[in-house]
């Protein structure tokens, strides 16, 4: 009575795990992050302009630019940006950036344009000769994400001595 049946089964099954499958492969992909511009501002009362915001005086001030880009054909979120700061391996610090959004919806197959600026009143040098500094953020399934925007020589501030 079975072996009747042999046949319907098959393409039943056959027809479901093709719609898992390509219900998986929909939802491939994901959001990457491209840096655009980085610009620093480290001097004692410096003053530093970005087109977002106004001038402020900070000792310390990093503004980037970065294109969000979904690869994935649903929707993807970016969202919860927070910065840290390291001196070698060790951590430093761990901030969030000021953006005109906290959450960006990025279609499938667009590219988003984003600045965002970190400013510190740095009294008690606390970023002096940090070596990287990492953008983390998090996508749709609330997955982290870590995104290095410099890493090199140590930053210092410019005291506006002349040796």
């Amino acid at each position: 009575m079975l072996s009747e049946y042999i046949g319907m089964i098959g393409a039943v099954a056959g027809s479901v795990s093709t719609l898992l499958v390509m219900e998986g492969i929909r939802h491939m992909g994901g959001v990457k992050l491209f840096l655009r511009d980085i610009r620093f501002k480290y001097r004692l009362n410096s003053s530093f302009s970005n087109s977002l915001y106004e001038d402020i005086k900070q000792p310390f001030r990093l503004g980037y630019d970065l294109d969000i880009y979904n690869c994935g054909n649903i929707p993807k979120l970016a969202h919860d940006f927070s910065l840290a700061f390291y001196k070698g391996s060790s951590l430093v610090l761990e901030a969030n950036p000021k953006c005109d959004k906290s959450a960006f919806n990025v279609n499938p197959r667009e590219i988003i344009s984003v600045s965002q600026v970190f400013d510190m009143d740095d009294i008690d040098n606390a970023l002096v000769g940090i070596t990287k500094i990492v953008l983390k953020y998090k996508t749709t399934k609330r997955r982290t994400h870590k995104f290095v925007l410099y890493q090199g020589q140590p930053l210092y501030p410019d005291t506006a001595k002349k040796a």
